[in-house]
């Protein structure tokens, strides 16, 4: 007589079921971001798309390129929609929940992704490249806070910057005057990157207060005054002069993330090894 589990037992058997574990994003282990763009999945709750790109062939076709199952970007879709053309991202989605898309619909202004079908590609992730005419406007952020963290890649000459206008090869992560994230005018921090070589940088920063930079998880300088105003309205890039920017990741948050921070930051290096 066989006896069924169930007759002498009021619980039940446990199932398992095979497979790998449950994706967890940086924005699942620190949420609340204002805004946030990556070559990789960063949330588990996100649904769309990583990016919207634009074909330079006839009839310039636009596609949204998402995600492989690893949460990287599917960089096989990408490259067939290619189809040995150059390829340029119109829009990068933000990943915050806030609808926040950095766009570009200017095609002549579009930052580049893939060049003659090859995606360029830093560590061996695939990386953007904005130029001081190439880059993005995205919808104001209205804070006095900010908490900003970002990979950066500076190939050439000339000033750069992360959001926001530089001179003089200062870091700057602001844009225009009256408008506040973190200026690094007053922080002696001007030629100490090199070319060349990626870095991560974040900074908490706050009208009026103040702002810290960090650069490969070390504290490169602060600023004890801000700029008044606030508003983010031009992201990432934005000067007159030659210089190239390569970008993989921004993240904003307004609020004071100066608990998370390295926790973030190490976040963002353990995926792009940057250092």
């Amino acid at each position: 007589m066989i006896i069924s589990p169930s007759a002498i037992s009021p619980y039940k058997i446990p199932t398992f079921q095979s497979g790998v574990a449950p994706f967890v994003g940086l924005l699942d282990l620190y949420p609340s971001a204002a805004a946030a763009y990556s070559v990789r999945r960063l949330s588990s709750t996100y649904a769309g798309s990583a990016m919207e790109v634009r074909i330079d062939t006839v009839g310039q076709p636009l596609y949204d390129i998402g995600f492989d199952e690893n949460g990287d970007l599917d960089t096989a879709d990408l490259i067939s929609k290619a189809a040995g053309n150059d390829a340029f991202v119109r829009t990068w989605y933000d990943q915050s929940g806030n609808a926040n898309n950095a766009q570009q619909t200017t095609s002549s202004r579009q930052p580049q992704i893939i060049a003659a079908g090859v995606i360029y590609q830093l560590n061996s992730k695939p990386t953007i490249i904005a130029q001081p005419t190439r880059n993005w406007s995205f919808s104001a952020i209205s804070s006095n806070l900010y908490s900003l963290f970002t990979t950066h890649y500076k190939n050439g000459t000339g000033n750069q910057a992360i959001i926001g206008s530089g001179f003089t090869n200062y870091l700057w992560l602001d844009y225009q005057l009256n408008q506040f994230i973190a200026s690094a005018a007053s922080i002696p921090i001007a030629n100490t990157f090199a070319i060349n070589t990626q870095y991560t940088y974040n900074a908490i920063a706050e009208n009026t207060v103040g702002a810290e930079i960090f650069r490969n998880n070390i504290s490169i300088g602060t600023r004890v005054t801000g700029y008044t105003g606030n508003n983010i309205t031009e992201f990432p890039y934005r000067t007159l002069r030659t210089a190239n920017l390569h970008l993989q990741e921004t993240i904003i948050y307004s609020s004071n993330e100066s608990s998370n921070r390295e926790g973030i930051e190490l976040n963002i290096n353990n995926y792009f090894s940057i250092y």
